[in-house]
């Protein structure tokens, strides 16, 4: 994962978590012998091809083992690690997935979707979603509450779905696997589980992989199909993204126009004029923004600005209303705001620079492992943040590691204010934010949700603390959700 996208970092980094949404964080550091050895993979990938008796003439192909091998290069470690080749069918996945990829690298064949039934499940008839036997664990609930979504143990596969039937007590819940492949970029997530959502489809399991060419591969196990066959379902998803991708109306752009109008004039007294800025190296970059170190009426100052080229109405929504946050707080543990521009062409917003860089990178790409005392006196600089933002009625919903920056004599402070809000604003709490690490699982689940749900990231944030690991469930998110 790429560091934090907001100001305060001290070295060139990206401000977004990877290229796009779907980009997964770094594993912890392994040990050399538990790297998977990419040719030993790929013979034994196509060892079990082989056993199939599928795929004979792909075997045969002499280019065949240099285009797998460079298919398995593309993508992360962790796609290998995620796949047990021992079980049927997983090496002929390997094969689909290279192929969807094939399809998306033609511009103009993305997005590509791709689903399949998988298998059903036994639920109780009255649908309250206990599996057999009274005492075993809601499977969702389960999952959620570990924060990683695996696939579950306890299945019963396609054959075993009529003996399921018969039962009067018990029906069949199916599940199919989607799978999508784009061009990653930001916000790319969120977008899909909302998508998905909208269709009426429950997230159960995700895999979340980034290519190093800038595509996505994103394989979601879900439920709430009804049938086996997944034509309609495919053209029922493809129907909803047209949708979503309408253009809006004219009455729609002339409220957003007057949201903005109005968040400027909010804005006010915390505007700065340009001209007494000075601007000096980039030290990070993003996908909509780029972070320069500066000079501030002789303060050393971060300057983040919004490119131009990304402005569109909801960026500069969020750049708003991120200043109106910043501009209202002011506590030990919360990084100090200075001003902002927020007139074309300068869109940017100033802050005290942090010269340690932030957490994330601190615990994770440095290797620190902290001493207790050391622990402790973090974790209670972020309570003490965080706490006050909360008696001010602020939600941050952003809460991680890469947005905990480090300062002069090691003081830590809560940055990156993008997707906060008041806990007030009632109809904006519903929608899926953050980061999906760090999500609270009321939030993944498009529920109603409070400050609680801050303190559920800080949880995650402390286990990052006490281990100086990233946390296991960092590649499947509902967790993704």
């Amino acid at each position: 994962m790429a560091p934090s996208r907001r100001v305060g970092e001290e070295e060139p980094q990206d401000l977004e978590e990877g290229t796009g949404e779907s980009s997964p964080a770094p594993r912890s550091p392994r040990d050399s012998q538990s790297q998977p050895d990419l040719h030993a993979v790929q013979r034994r990938i196509c060892e079990r091809l082989r056993l199939t008796g599928r795929h004979g003439q792909k075997l045969a192909d002499p280019s065949f083992h240099g285009r797998l091998a460079r298919h398995l290069q593309r993508l992360p470690r962790r796609y290998i690690f995620d796949f047990d080749l021992d079980v049927e069918g997983k090496a002929e996945d390997v094969l689909l997935h290279w192929e969807i990829l094939q399809e998306c690298a033609d511009p103009e064949k993305r997005p590509v979707f791709h689903a399949r039934y998988l298998k059903s499940m036994p639920l109780r008839a009255d649908g309250d979603g206990d599996g057999i036997g009274d005492n075993q664990e809601d499977p969702c609930q389960r999952l959620l509450e570990d924060l990683s979504l695996e696939r579950r143990k306890t299945t019963v596969h396609a054959n075993d779905s009529t003996s399921i039937s018969s039962r009067g007590d018990l029906k069949a819940q199916l599940l199919h696997e989607i799978i999508f492949s784009s061009s990653d970029r930001p916000k790319l997530l969120s977008r899909l589980t909302a998508l998905l959502s909208e269709v009426g489809l429950n997230i159960q399991e995700a895999h979340v992989y980034s290519t190093k060419d800038g595509l996505c591969l994103d394989v979601f196990v879900v439920d709430g199909w009804d049938t086996e066959e997944t034509d309609d379902l495919i053209a029922k998803i493809k129907e909803t993204l047209t949708q979503k991708n309408v253009s809006p109306s004219n009455s729609t752009n002339s409220s957003t126009s007057d949201k903005i109008s109005d968040l400027q004039q909010k804005v006010g007294d915390s505007e700065i004029d340009w001209n007494m800025l000075a601007k000096g190296e980039k030290i990070a970059s993003g996908s909509s923004a780029d972070l320069y170190r500066g000079t501030y009426n002789g303060l050393d100052v971060a300057i983040k600005c919004l490119r131009i080229t990304n402005l569109n109405n909801p960026s500069e929504i969020e750049f708003l209303q991120e200043v109106l946050i910043l501009r209202r707080v002011e506590h030990d543990n919360i990084l100090r705001f200075y001003g902002a521009c927020i007139k074309h062409p300068y869109y940017c917003i100033v802050t005290e620079y942090m010269p340690g860089g932030n957490l994330y990178d601190f615990l994770h790409k440095h290797s620190n492992f902290l001493e207790l005392v050391t622990i402790l006196k973090i974790a209670i600089s972020i309570s003490k943040g965080m706490d006050y933002l909360h008696q001010n009625d602020i939600i941050h919903r952003d809460l991680k590691t890469a947005n905990l920056l480090i300062g002069y004599d090691q003081v830590i402070k809560i940055a990156d204010f993008g997707v906060a809000r008041h806990g007030s604003q009632e109809g904006q709490m519903t929608a899926e934010t953050g980061t999906y690490r760090w999500m609270a699982p009321e939030i993944i689940n498009h529920k109603p949700y409070d400050n609680k749900a801050d303190v559920f990231s800080f949880a995650i944030v402390l286990w990052e603390l006490a281990t100086s690991k990233v946390h296991p469930g960092v590649e499947f998110s509902l967790d993704y959700c």
